[in-house]
């Protein structure tokens, strides 16, 4: 609707049928104030959402009730309600909710809240999977570490019931790419709008409004990775990458207007402008072979002029200004080594200074003539051009390497905000190295570039003028942040990442399931159904594997640490006292990374696999190691315990792509090796089966992104593959469901849990999270008490810590 003054007249309660011109019609009310306008419209709107969010509301309520509302100052979830969230097409909540401002406590947002959190992964998921996250989102939100109230769980629609959760996920994202980002800068266009521009890996160049939603149609390249990007004035834009290419955009018509440099078989690993004393500005642009060449940057021909000599090998470039009409004299850093060249000394460079790591890059410095530059070691320094001498360190900097900088102003001072491998963003004052708050947490992988955005008075009410960082990740996203503190809108403290988690079975009187979920913190056993707690006294070593197992008639929990040791406690003492240590085994040299107990022959056997490369095989009556085989190259990912017609058989998938079968009583191989074809298998699931004559399956989770089944008699595959499309498989878990259909849920990096149906090999639902997971666990009916013990309970951990629920992809 038009934002003009012209009069409203308010929508008639009840109408089914927003378009139709005779619901506007009431003739005692009108106004000529627009909010009112569209907070009255709002209202009349909320009123014609159905009750229940599996009826498709009029698309006219799914585009524009949001805008409404927030137009309105009533963004609130009483006038966008949940039963139209699922089918909320305008992607703008994100943006809606940043720009409405603080939130009183009259205005309840829990449901907007939620959805803007998934929204930018939801992708193309259906009605079902869109519902079914959002309403565990909101339960994570809203009701952390709380045990299940069964009156309160139920969403109609809602293919799951949350049981407990203690998740805290960031919600600062502005956007998801499909593929890894690898540059990003800021433009101004002609007529003053602030665009964020990101290059990617495929060769895609895209647009981005502040807000996060694509500005214009991407720009494709059809060559390598674009890692470099330069915006110019009259709305052009310098492209450069992996293919030896520089290209001139224009961005608002976009097209490609030139490519004025290819050089194949080389990659550009500069592209900056530069301009020395009383001389044009010129555009540099440097090869992976030290070629170094200078661009017209109106005619983008090339310009002869003086240059400095490179070592044949990739440089990184920065102009360095030195204040008034002096110009800019030339950070050049090539390796561990960086040089300046000073074009009014004509005679090379003026110093140079060698660094304990590679130099990952250099930024330019408001104050005149100093620049910061990082490298592989970590360290962050801060350097006057003109002597070459140090003025400022990184205080405390990053424990692995440094990989992107750029310049930027905190509460009016001079700062530098970089990015570490450690997936962390820090910022400094540059005049004194001091941190500047603390770390950035929130990216799943590196950050690979940053930016800044204008701040606005609307998000900065103190500090208008300070601007926002941004940030592209190698987790694909692009995310915003208030620089020296939490996220933009982020509202909570980041958690640690889960490290470990299981289902241990019902830990209560009332069934519900007890689970082990361990961080960096500690580790504690939580009942889902009271939500009591009891910490785990495992010391300063973080669990890296659960297994539960019953010896002789008590019920014991294994823990793997990241000492490479594994411990077992008795939960004889109850759900909610602190489990006492019985024992230790010895024997791996690095961490395992997978455990599964099983009886056989009236001993309660432990198979472990390790980052060694080992499987052994642990006798927990007597707490001894029985056998141990060093087949799999590299690291062993999983392990399972298949139940055949013969007997118990031992699964383990490794690094080297393969999944072996083991015998139980020998830990020898029960077959050859399956050759997965998936690189790397991270994951393995016994599918056991009801009907005589089948054979029980294996399911193989790979890096490829695929799930395989394979039948262990005949080392063949079964059915076709199955791709969960948003990256690699890092867990699999087997469960029926109420009716005993054999299904697999799957997930990974991406955050989303994918559920399949086995004998079919149709895809039943995906459930966004947002954030990467690495663990997932179920119980079935057969293994459960509980509220609701003809559903399947999953359990699903990673970076933002752990949530259980139970599973109905049959009926409502």
């Amino acid at each position: 609707m038009s934002d003009a003054d012209t009069p409203y007249r308010a929508p008639r309660p009840g109408r089914s049928d927003p378009g139709d011109s005779r619901a506007w019609a009431d003739d005692s009310k009108a106004w000529a104030d627009t909010k009112d306008a569209h907070r009255l419209i709002a209202e009349a709107l909320s009123r014609l959402v159905a009750a229940d969010p599996t009826i498709p509301p009029h698309p006219y309520l799914s585009r524009h009730l949001a805008q409404h509302a927030a137009r309105g100052e009533v963004l609130d979830d009483a006038h966008v309600p949940l039963a139209v969230l699922p089918w909320e097409s305008s992607a703008n909540v994100r943006t809606l909710l940043r720009q409405s401002g603080a939130v009183s406590a009259a205005r309840r947002q829990e449901w907007l809240e939620a959805w803007a959190r998934i929204e930018p992964f939801i992708g193309g998921a259906g009605p079902d999977s869109r519902l079914t996250s959002l309403h565990l989102a909101q339960h994570a939100a809203t009701r952390p570490r709380t045990p299940l109230d069964t009156s309160a769980a139920r969403v109609s629609g809602s293919r799951i019931t949350p049981l407990w959760s203690d998740w805290t996920a960031q919600d600062n994202v502005l956007a998801v790419s499909e593929t890894r980002l690898e540059s990003l800068t800021r433009t101004t266009t002609a007529d003053s709008r602030s665009l964020l521009v990101s290059g990617d890996s495929h060769g895609t160049i895209r647009m981005w409004e502040p807000h996060g939603v694509p500005a214009m149609a991407p720009l494709h390249t059809y060559g390598g990775a674009v890692q470099h990007l330069l915006p110019l004035p009259g709305d052009l834009l310098l492209s450069a990458g992996t293919d030896g290419s520089v290209r001139v955009w224009h961005l608002t018509r976009g097209q490609l207007l030139a490519e004025p440099v290819h050089r194949p078989g080389t990659w550009v690993s500069a592209l900056t402008l530069f301009a020395a004393k009383d001389a044009p500005e010129v555009v540099l642009v440097a090869h992976s072979d030290g070629a170094l060449g200078a661009l017209d940057p109106v005619t983008f021909l090339p310009v002869d002029t003086p240059l400095p000599a490179l070592d044949p090998a990739p440089a990184l470039l920065s102009g360095v200004g030195l204040g008034g009409a002096e110009g800019m004299v030339l950070a050049v850093a090539q390796g561990r080594r960086v040089r300046v060249w000073d074009p009014r000394r004509g005679d090379g460079y003026t110093h140079e200074h060698e660094h304990e790591g590679a130099v990952r890059a250099l930024v330019d410095l408001p104050a005149p003539g100093r620049y910061a530059l990082c490298d592989d070691s970590g360290y962050i320094g801060f350097r006057d051009a003109s002597t070459g001498r140090e003025t400022a360190v990184a205080t405390a900097p990053p424990a692995g390497p440094a990989i992107t900088l750029t310049a930027l102003t905190v509460a009016g001072r001079a700062a530098v905000a970089s990015g570490g491998s450690d997936h962390t963003l820090r910022v400094w004052d540059a005049r004194t190295g001091a941190a500047i708050g603390g770390a950035l947490e929130g990216h799943t992988a590196p950050p690979v570039a940053l930016t800044t955005l204008p701040g606005t008075s609307r998000e900065l009410p103190v500090l208008a003028a300070q601007e926002l960082l941004v940030s592209a990740g190698a987790d694909h996203t692009l995310r915003r942040w208030k620089p020296g503190g939490p996220g933009v809108g982020a509202g909570r403290a980041v958690r640690r990442p889960v490290t470990a988690a299981a289902l241990s079975g019902p830990g209560s009187t009332a069934g519900a399931p007890l689970i082990a979920v361990a961080d960096e913190s500690g580790t504690a056993l939580w009942d889902t159904g009271t939500g009591r707690s009891a910490a785990l006294p495992a010391g300063h070593a973080t669990v890296t594997a659960f297994a539960s197992a019953l010896v002789r008639g008590e019920p014991l929990l294994v823990t793997a640490h990241s000492d490479a040791g594994v411990q077992l406690w008795s939960l004889d003492r109850g759900a909610h006292a602190a489990p006492a240590r019985l024992a230790g085994l010895l024997g791996h040299s690095l961490p395992v990374r997978s455990m599964a107990a099983f009886p056989h022959e009236g001993r309660t056997l432990l198979v472990t696999g390790g980052a060694d490369g080992t499987v052994r095989l642990w006798d927990l009556d007597r707490a001894c190691v029985l056998a141990c085989r060093e087949d799999h190259l590299l690291s062993v990912r999983d392990v399972a315990v298949l139940d055949t017609a013969q007997g118990p058989l031992i699964v383990s998938a490794g690094t080297d792509g393969t999944v072996r079968l083991w015998d139980p009583a020998t830990l020898r191989p029960a077959g050859a090796p399956l050759h997965c074809e998936q690189r790397v298998v991270n994951a393995v699931a016994a599918v056991p089966v009801d009907e005589p004559g089948r054979a029980v399956l294996v399911a193989s989770g790979g890096e490829d992104g695929t799930i395989r089944l394979w039948d262990p008699g005949t080392g063949r595959p079964v059915g076709r593959r199955l791709d969960i499309g948003d990256g690699p498989v890092a867990a699999l878990a087997f469960f029926r469901t109420a009716t005993g259909r054999p299904c697999l849920a799957a997930t990974g990096p991406g955050g989303t849990i994918h559920l399949w149906d086995i004998d079919t090999g149709s895809h039943l639902l995906r459930i966004v999270t947002g954030s990467p997971l690495g663990t997932l666990d179920a119980l079935d009916a057969r293994q459960r008490g509980g509220p609701h013990p003809e559903h399947p309970v999953l359990l699903a951990a990673g970076v933002a810590g752990a949530c259980v629920f139970d599973v109905r992809v049959e009926g409502r």
